[in-house]
């Protein structure tokens, strides 16, 4: 193995058994690196600098990567360079110089129903599939990508999301339906999306949202980001009448300020509330 490789799951290794990082998690983090040293020819990450790293940011950027998916990449890149320094490796590195890309005013989205479907037109079973969930939950799509069949009771999905919270959504009656006759057909048996993959491993949450990406532009709708896929299923809410309150319950949201004064009343309603917006 070379070097950089070796390094790489070193990092990895102390992510999973100290940090104790999910297995998404360490995914991405191990997408995203294999994905750096990969496009600017890094052997070792005592050769790491500003320049190496800027400017493979910027290519990022150039490739019409939203800014927030930028700012994650760098910021995996980062820590693992924190990693080394920490134990012991001498790098020529300035933390100081790394700056954060900035989100411009209006590039936050959300799609219609209509638009939605559109896009869905373009889009295989699976893909189609992966899309509605979203759209109908407001999940992310790192949840997504991590959706197992123990997970599903009927239209209920339980899952423990972001921030190890403990989520429950629901699906419409066709969805759930739909779900039932892929997996039949897909002879999956853990992770919804693990039929066609390598030891039923779901696919990557890069390769999910550049499926999506196709369809979404095959329809017409160009600059998408899954993330828009959740401001969508909020925005569908309060169009069809829910509250604030009911919308950060629905959607997951860690706001406590914010949401501890709604939250009361609310237990055993998810159901209720999902027949009643949708």
């Amino acid at each position: 193995m070379k070097k950089i490789y070796q390094q790489i799951q070193d990092y990895l290794e102390y992510c999973a058994g100290v940090r104790g990082m999910s297995p998404v998690t360490l995914r991405t983090k191990a997408y995203v690196l294999n994905d750096f040293v990969s496009e600017v020819g890094l052997r070792d990450f005592k050769k790491i600098n500003n320049r190496i790293f800027d400017k493979w940011i910027m290519a990022k950027v150039n490739s019409g990567i939203m800014p927030s998916s930028v700012n994650m990449y760098g910021s995996v890149v980062l820590a693992a360079i924190k990693y080394h320094a920490q134990f012991g490796m001498r790098l020529n590195f300035n933390y100081g110089l790394v700056t954060r890309q900035k989100w411009k005013r209006g590039e936050r989205k959300f799609y219609t129903v209509n638009e939605i479907k559109a896009a869905i037109g373009y889009a295989d079973a699976e893909t189609a599939l992966q899309i509605r969930i979203m759209f109908e939950t407001g999940m992310r799509i790192a949840e997504l990508a991590e959706l197992r069949l123990k997970n599903f009771d009927g239209q209920r999905i339980c899952f423990i999301g972001k921030g190890r919270k403990f989520r429950e959504v629901y699906l419409k009656k066709e969805t759930e339906e739909e779900i039932r006759d892929f997996v039949f057909k897909s002879g999956t048996n853990d992770y919804l999306w693990g039929g066609g993959t390598i030891n039923g491993e779901p696919p990557t949450v890069n390769t999910i949202r550049n499926r999506m990406k196709r369809c979404f532009r095959a329809a017409g709708l160009e600059g998408f980001y899954p993330h828009a896929l959740r401001h969508s299923f909020a925005t569908n809410l309060q169009l069809n009448g829910a509250s604030v309150a009911e919308i950060k319950e629905m959607i997951g949201h860690s706001n406590i300020a914010t949401t501890e004064r709604y939250l009361h009343g609310f237990d055993g309603r998810l159901e209720e509330l999902f027949l009643k917006y949708n």
